[in-house]
């Protein structure tokens, strides 16, 4: 009995071991580079994809470029680096929606009630958060290259869903959204880029209503 239990106890001690270096060695193979990143060199990328994804009103389109796994100059590499851009955009609004449980707190907190997933307003700083700011970035440009990781018995999807907005007298109007991401499977080191698709207005309409709530200082259209 007790050869036994030192046996159990033993490749209980081993698995566990194996478990949290494979973790620690995921989670340095998904380091980023914050510092020294660089948009311009991670879209200078020989397997960059270009895509036209129509407007809402299908006469225009979004230029998009997009990177499958960022090269060791993105800020994020391995993960998908993306840039889209517009005319007819002021403003960036990315809401990203994760398989992980809600969060309540910080500068992803949760946006409204969507259910158990975690769906939050990508704002891109504790500041912005803190100020009440919706939006990712300004401008015609549009670029991400976000970097994640979960425990690696877990996989993680992480769907971002991108409204460019043109403001108007104070309101923001919605003329388009694309919808991209990635997928992180358990065990693997190398995350499954989703490539960017035409979202529908009604995504937009899904979250118009929330959006004015939490956001009193701004007017978003559903139109």
């Amino acid at each position: 009995m007790k050869k036994y239990i030192f046996g159990s106890l033993f490749l209980l001690i081993v698995v566990v071991g194996a478990y949290l270096s494979f973790g620690v060695y995921r989670n340095s193979a998904f380091s980023t580079n914050i510092e020294n990143g660089s948009y311009g060199e991670c879209l200078n990328d020989s397997a960059i994809k270009n895509y036209s994804i129509d407007l809402w009103n299908r006469e225009d389109a979004f230029d998009v470029r997009f990177v499958e796994s960022g090269n060791s100059h993105c800020f994020a590499p391995k993960f998908p680096a993306i840039e889209v851009s517009s005319s007819k955009v002021t403003h960036w609004l990315h809401i990203v929606e994760t398989s992980s449980g809600a969060q309540f707190s910080g500068k992803h907190a949760s946006l409204g009630n969507f259910g158990p997933n975690w769906v939050f307003v990508d704002v891109g700083s504790q500041e912005k958060r803190d100020s009440s700011y919706p939006f990712y970035s300004l401008g015609k440009v549009f670029r991400d290259n976000p970097g994640w990781t979960s425990a690696p018995h877990i996989t993680l999807t992480w769907n971002g869903k991108l409204f460019g907005l043109s403001e108007v007298e104070g309101v923001f109007y919605p003329v388009g959204a694309v919808s991209w991401g990635f997928n992180l499977k358990s065990w693997s080191l190398v995350p499954e880029a989703l490539s960017p698709k035409l979202l529908e207005k009604s995504a937009w309409l899904e979250v118009v209503e929330t959006l004015n709530d939490e956001y009193p200082g701004y007017v978003f259209s559903a139109e």
